[in-house]
């Protein structure tokens, strides 16, 4: 908040108006690496729900988001506003595109799980609220009993600030989950710019601290040493 008021001082001054000399003082923060915790789905968690057979009709359309939303690893905004139009079939799967509604790039995202398939072709999801399907989600990770007790933050309603608290994983479940599990879980197994390319992020290293992770240098070496053999 404070990195935003000083973006709108600037803008101000820039229009002319007279703005207090302290403002050019003011100092933005931001959160630690060391303080962040990071909370994803893992694989064996996403195979018990995509297994779940007793789904409550109220929950339904927000169990297939979810499944998909945590296959093509798009922003919440993205993944409620997909409708049959973005889909188109493929050789080996479908394939979604979208353009991104925070960074305006268009992305073709491959679909080759056959469950995502399924519903995106003759079960796709009713239009649904960000509000109703954060609240529902969680309901849902409870049913399959992603219960393990984790630290996270949560909004006390005393203070109205976020605080770190124990409790079962399901109650830290949002929806931003699904983008953070899709990149967490196939970093390392895909190349990583692919990986930026759906999920937005335009930097490395913005990319890896979203996923609380470091680059892997051996890798690199390993690249370069591939690479360099063939000159020798």
């Amino acid at each position: 908040m404070l990195k935003l008021f000083k973006i709108i001082l600037r803008d101000a001054q820039k229009s002319g108006f007279e703005i207090h000399p302290y403002s050019n003082y003011i100092e933005s923060f931001k959160q630690k690496s060391s303080d962040r915790i990071i909370l994803f789905l893992n694989p064996a968690e996403i195979k018990v729900l995509k297994r779940l057979e007793r789904i409550p009709s109220e929950l339904e359309d927000s169990y297939k988001w979810l499944l998909i939303g945590l296959s093509i690893g798009q922003r919440v905004s993205d993944l409620l506003s997909l409708n049959s139009s973005n889909i188109r079939k493929a050789n080996n799967g479908l394939y979604i595109d979208i353009i991104q509604q925070k960074t305006k790039k268009a992305v073709t995202i491959g679909v080759a799980d056959p469950l995502v398939i399924d519903l995106l072709e003759s079960e796709f999801p009713k239009v649904l609220s960000q509000e109703a399907f954060n609240k529902h989600i969680k309901m849902i990770c409870k049913i399959a009993g992603i219960d393990e007790v984790v630290r996270g933050f949560k909004n006390n309603p005393k203070t109205r600030r976020k605080e770190v608290s124990s409790a079962p994983k399901y109650e830290f479940v949002t929806s931003h989950i699904m983008r953070r599990s899709f990149a967490s879980n196939y970093y390392g197994k895909i190349e990583t710019p692919l990986l930026m390319n759906i999920t937005g992020h335009t930097k490395e290293s913005t990319f890896l601290t979203y996923i609380g992770t470091h680059q892997n240098k051996d890798a690199l070496a390993d690249f370069f040493m591939q690479k360099a053999s063939v000159i020798w």
